[in-house]
C-alpha cells in the first residue's frame, strides 16, 4: 500500500492518483490540510507498535504501507490560518505535527519519496551550494551577510547585482493582501539604506545575463527538462516564478550530458529520489545552477509540454511499493 501524504487542495496528487488508478495500484492518501484532519482518527497501539488511521472514508494500519511519498509532511495551512492562530488551534496544530513525526519513525524503514530526514536536509540553500560547488556546477558570485561594509563592497565588485531570500513564504500586506519576495535587481544606492546594526542577513547574486532558464525534474534515475522562455516576458525575465505563462514560451529540451551527470551525482549526494532544480542558461549557453527544491512543483511544466512526469513518479511509487 502507498501512503500519499498531501492535502486536499493538491492537484499535483490528483495527478498522479490518476495515473495510479490505471496501474491499479493500492494508495491510501492522507490529507493534512485542516479540514480533512478535523475528520482524521489516527490511534497509536504502543503494545504493538501499530498506527491505524481512519481519514473518514477508509482505514488502513501502518503495517499495510509499503511505501510513501511524502508531498506534504505536516499540517498543511490556509494563508489565513498560518497568520491568524489562537492558542487552541496552536495547540491543535502542534500535537498533530508530533503525532505525524511518531507515524514517519516507525515507517523509516521502507521506502520513500522522498525521506523526510532528507528532504528538510536538502532544503537547506547552504548545503545546496556547497556541493553544487563540490560537483562542478557553475554557480552565480553570491554574498551572505548582515555587515554593510561587506554588501557595500560586493555591489561595487559586480555590474548587476539581486537580492534574493533564503525563505520562501507569502506576507500579508498593509492593503490585506499575501504577496511573495521573490528576486529583484538592486543598486548600489538601495543598499546604502542598509542599516549598520540590527538587520537581518541578506543573499546577494551576481546577476547571470540570461538567453532562457530550465527547470529540471528529477525522478528516480528519469530526467525531464523544461526550457523556459522567461527574456520574452517583461514580467517573468528576472523571476519566472512571477508566472506570466502567456508570454513565456515553455519547451522540452536535452541537457548537455556534463548537466545530466551532475544532476545525478547532487541527487546521490543528497538521497533525493525526486526534485525540482532551477538553471539559468546565459547567451554562450553556459549553465548556471541555481537550487534544487525537494518538493518542487511540475504540473504546469507537464499541462505545457507533455512531459510525463506525473506517470513517472506514480511508477517508481509502483515499483518500490
Amino acid at each position: 500500500m502507498i501512503l500519499i501524504l498531501s492535502d486536499q487542495y493538491d492537484v499535483h496528487a490528483d495527478k498522479v492518483i490518476s495515473e495510479l488508478n490505471q496501474m491499479n495500484a493500492s494508495y491510501y492518501r492522507l490529507n493534512l490540510d485542516v479540514e480533512s484532519l478535523c475528520k482524521t482518527i489516527i490511534t497509536y497501539d504502543l503494545d504493538n507498535n501499530n498506527w491505524k488511521i481512519n481519514n473518514g472514508v477508509s482505514e488502513i494500519n501502518s503495517s499495510e504501507i509499503s511505501c510513501v511519498w511524502l508531498r506534504r509532511p505536516f499540517v498543511e495551512l490556509t494563508l489565513e490560518e498560518a497568520h491568524e492562530q489562537d492558542v487552541q488551534f496552536r495547540i491543535w496544530k502542534n500535537e498533530w505535527n508530533k503525532t505525524l513525526l511518531g507515524l514517519y519513525l516507525d515507517l523509516k524503514n521502507i521506502k520513500w519519496m522522498n525521506n523526510i530526514q532528507k528532504t528538510y536536509q536538502a532544503e537547506n540553500k547552504y548545503l545546496q551550494m556547497k556541493l553544487a560547488r563540490k560537483i562542478g556546477f557553475s554557480f552565480p558570485k553570491t554574498l551572505i551577510s548582515n555587515a554593510k561594509e561587506e554588501i557595500i563592497k560586493f555591489a561595487e565588485q559586480n555590474e548587476k547585482i539581486v537580492l534574493k531570500l533564503m525563505a520562501q513564504e507569502f506576507y500579508k500586506t498593509e492593503d490585506q493582501q499575501y504577496k511573495g519576495i521573490y528576486v529583484n535587481l538592486v543598486t548600489l544606492d538601495d543598499l546604502q539604506e542598509f542599516n549598520l546594526h540590527s538587520e537581518n542577513p541578506i543573499v546577494l547574486q551576481e546577476y547571470i545575463e540570461k538567453k532562457y532558464e530550465a527547470r529540471y525534474m528529477y525522478v528516480g534515475g528519469e530526467h525531464f527538462v523544461c526550457k523556459i522562455d522567461s527574456q520574452k516576458s517583461s514580467v517573468a525575465n528576472i523571476d519566472w516564478r512571477r508566472y506570466d505563462i502567456a508570454n513565456t514560451p515553455h519547451s522540452v529540451i536535452e541537457p548537455p550530458l556534463e548537466i545530466s551527470e551532475k544532476v545525478n551525482q547532487l541527487m546521490k549526494e543528497l538521497n533525493l529520489e525526486y526534485a525540482a532544480l532551477d538553471f539559468i542558461i546565459d547567451p554562450t549557453d553556459k549553465w548556471y545552477f541555481l537550487e534544487v527544491n525537494s518538493m518542487g512543483q511540475w504540473l504546469w511544466i507537464e499541462d505545457l509540454t507533455g512531459l510525463k512526469i506525473s506517470k513517472s513518479i506514480a511508477k517508481w511509487l509502483v515499483n518500490n511499493s
